[in-house]
C-alpha cells in the first residue's frame, strides 16, 4: 500500500488500529487537554469522541460481547472552537462520568491500551455528530456502513440475530 493510499484511508473511515496509532503519536507529543465524550447512535453502537486541539477522533464500536467490540474510526479536523463554545463550558450536572477503556491490537505482539474517565452525554454526542455532519455529511453514515459491513463479514451468523 502506498503512503498516498494510507493517508487517504486514514482521513476517511479506517480500522481502529490506524486511527489509534495516529492518536497515540499525538498523545505522546502532548499529554495535556485531551477530552473524551461518549454517546450511542440510533442502532445502539457506541460513539466515542476523543478531542485534542486541533483534532477530534470519532470511534464507532459495535459490542460483540462484554469483552470485545468491532470498531472503526476517523479523524475530524478543527472542531475544538465549536466544542469549547457549546460543550466544554456547558457540561450539565446530569452528565455521567464513566470509565473508558480499550485495548487496540496494532501488530501481532503489540497493543495500545487507552483508559481513563470520559463524560457520557447523549446530548453532547449528538451535538458533535451534528457539527461533523455539517462539515462532512458522509462521515457518520460511512462509519455506520463500515461497522455493519465488517460485522456481517466477520460474524455472518450473528447478523440476523439483531433484527
Amino acid at each position: 500500500m502506498t503512503s498516498d493510499k494510507k493517508e487517504k484511508d486514514y482521513y476517511g473511515v479506517a480500522p481502529i488500529s490506524s486511527v489509534v496509532k495516529k492518536m497515540k503519536k499525538e498523545y505522546d507529543k502532548d499529554r495535556k487537554d485531551w477530552r473524551i465524550i461518549g454517546s450511542k447512535d440510533k442502532d445502539g453502537n457506541l460513539d466515542t469522541f476523543i478531542t485534542k486541539k486541533p483534532n477530534a477522533f470519532w470511534l464507532k464500536s459495535k459490542q460483540l460481547s462484554p469483552y470485545s467490540a468491532l470498531s472503526m474510526g476517523t479523524v475530524v479536523r478543527n472542531l475544538d472552537k465549536d466544542i469549547d463554545e457549546e460543550i466544554g463550558k456547558k457540561m450539565s450536572p446530569d452528565d455521567m462520568l464513566r470509565l473508558f477503556g480499550m485495548i487496540v491490537p496494532i501488530k501481532k505482539d503489540q497493543n495500545i491500551i487507552a483508559a481513563g474517565i470520559e463524560k457520557y452525554s447523549q446530548k453532547h454526542g449528538n451535538y458533535l455528530k451534528k457539527l461533523i455532519s455539517e462539515r462532512d455529511p458522509n462521515v457518520g453514515p460511512a462509519l455506520g456502513r463500515r461497522i455493519d459491513k465488517e460485522f456481517s463479514k466477520k460474524h455472518p451468523q450473528r447478523r440476523g440475530l439483531y433484527i
